[in-house]
Parts: C-alpha cells; sequence; structure tokens
C-alpha cells in the first residue's frame, strides 16, 4: 500500500500531525527516524487522500517545523532543526522524502505557496527521470 512520510523534529508534533491526518480518516502510523536523527516520522496511507487533505496535511507540517523551531530556540543553546522534508513523488509511484534546510525552505515560501513549491519539485524530479538534453529555447517555446 502506499503511504507518504513527514518528519518532525520536536516533541508533540507527531502526535498533533496523527491526530490531523485520523480526523480526515486517514490511516496513519509513526516510528521513531532509523538514521537516528532523533526525527519521528508519521506514515500516512494514501488511501483516502486527496489533494486537498494533503495540502492541508503539508502546510500542517511547515507550521509544526516553525513551532519546532520556536521550541528549539526557547531551550537555548546552538539546537536548530536540520532539516525539512519535502516529499518527491517519483513516475513508478513511489515517493522520497528530499531532507532541506528549513531555512532554505523558509525563504522559498515567500514568494512561492506550498502548491507551487510541489509543482516546481516535481519539474525537477521528471527532469531527472526522463532526461532532456534539447536546447531549453525549443522546449520553452513548444510547451
Amino acid at each position: 500500500m502506499a503511504f507518504i512520510e513527514f518528519a518532525f523534529l520536536h516533541p508533540g508534533a507527531n502526535e498533533r500531525f496523527l491526530e490531523a491526518a485520523r480526523a480526515h480518516g486517514l490511516t496513519a502510523s509513526w516510528h521513531e527516524d532509523a538514521i537516528g536523527t532523533g526525527a519521528t516520522i508519521v506514515r500516512v496511507q494514501e488511501e483516502g487522500l486527496t489533494p486537498e487533505i494533503e495540502d492541508e496535511l503539508e502546510a500542517l507540517a511547515l507550521e509544526l517545523d516553525e513551532e519546532g523551531q520556536s521550541w528549539a530556540d526557547a531551550i537555548g543553546g546552538d539546537v536548530r532543526l536540520s532539516a525539512v522534508g519535502i516529499v518527491v513523488h517519483l513516475a513508478d509511484g513511489t515517493q522520497s522524502l528530499a531532507r532541506v534546510d528549513p531555512d532554505m525552505v523558509r525563504r522559498i515560501l515567500t514568494v512561492l505557496s506550498p502548491e507551487e513549491l510541489g509543482q516546481f519539485v516535481a519539474k525537477i524530479a521528471d527532469a531527472v527521470e526522463n532526461p532532456d538534453d534539447s536546447p531549453i529555447c525549443k522546449a520553452f517555446h513548444e510547451g
């Protein structure tokens, strides 16, 4: 069964996210990150997941990330959240979680909506899966 995953780095975020996913009737579970980052990974099955619900969950994940950074700042020291996960949907139906610097994502989201960022990531994934070395002006004028 297909699923999407979200990574959370501060306490309590996974419970809030699970609650939101389950409120939409989705099946969701969580586990600790296997590579030892201290993150909690929430896995949501795609059955019943509409694009609207996915957008809502992605917006919640970004909100929880911002709250997590506030939490990290409040406990002091040099604690910084080290990654945000962006789900990349591949042509074969699988997904990959790209870990990205949270500050970079925040800057990008000042000019792009989460939907536009998703479209941008999808274009890059498509270009990687379907290489095209034709001149950019040819591709631009054709479509």
